[in-house]
């Protein structure tokens, strides 16, 4: 039996109705309601139907291996794929953003530089395999503010700063991942990019920074 929806968002405008980001199977979407703020919808009974007048509002695409076979496809042996047409958008935005940080030096994932295309545009790409970090693992906090900085300079803001979005290179260097919500500084964030906990409305590097900070503030060696 799969757990029921929980919520993950204060209550907020959208409109003339009020709202929550709730996750259901490890997805989240968006709940909205009209009338009064305090009655909330019985997420016991929530289903991704448009008759509950829910609008999936993030689902992450998936990685997978990448098939062997030239040396470019041994370098770049992970594909990003898109599960749907909204996740089409996000991968395209997130594979130009590294594609360009990584042309200019950025710490992050590399990505080969031809996107992956089908009859309907592009719905992936493949990048370098790295490993993760384990709860263990010892990280340099000046190393990670520099890799931070670093994307700043170039006037990017990655809005989905955590644990999970650090990785190492085959050199053991630290790598930044998954822009899927990044955007440029001082932009609107896009009501589907904007993260559940957030509030904000515009690009900024203080979030990034904020979060940063929460990393270290769970006793994480270092």
């Amino acid at each position: 039996m799969s757990e029921p929806a929980a919520q993950v968002s204060d209550i907020y405008k959208l409109g003339d109705m009020f709202a929550i980001n709730i996750d259901f199977q490890r997805q989240e979407y968006r709940v909205c309601w009209r009338g009064d703020w305090r009655d909330v919808p019985d997420l016991a009974s929530f289903s991704p139907a448009p008759s509950n007048e829910v609008d999936e509002l993030w689902t992450k695409s998936h990685a997978g291996e990448s098939p062997a076979g030239d040396g470019d496809e041994e370098q770049f042996s992970v594909c990003k794929l898109a599960g749907n047409d909204r996740q089409r958008l996000f991968v395209v935005d997130e594979f130009e953003t590294l594609r360009d940080l990584g042309a200019r030096g950025a710490p992050v994932v590399r990505v080969h530089p031809e996107p992956l295309v089908d009859g309907e545009g592009v719905f992936g790409f493949r990048m370098g395999k790295l490993t993760a970090i384990g709860p263990d693992t010892v990280i340099d906090k000046g190393e990670l503010v520099r890799c931070l900085e670093q994307i700043h300079n170039r006037g990017v803001v990655h809005n989905d700063f955590h644990s999970s979005n650090i990785m190492l290179n085959s050199g053991g260097q630290l790598i930044v991942i998954d822009f899927g919500r990044s955007g440029c500084v001082g932009s609107n964030i896009p009501m589907d990019k904007r993260p559940p906990w957030s509030r904000a409305e515009a690009y900024s590097f203080e979030a990034d920074r904020i979060s940063l900070e929460k990393f270290f503030s769970y006793s994480r060696p270092g």
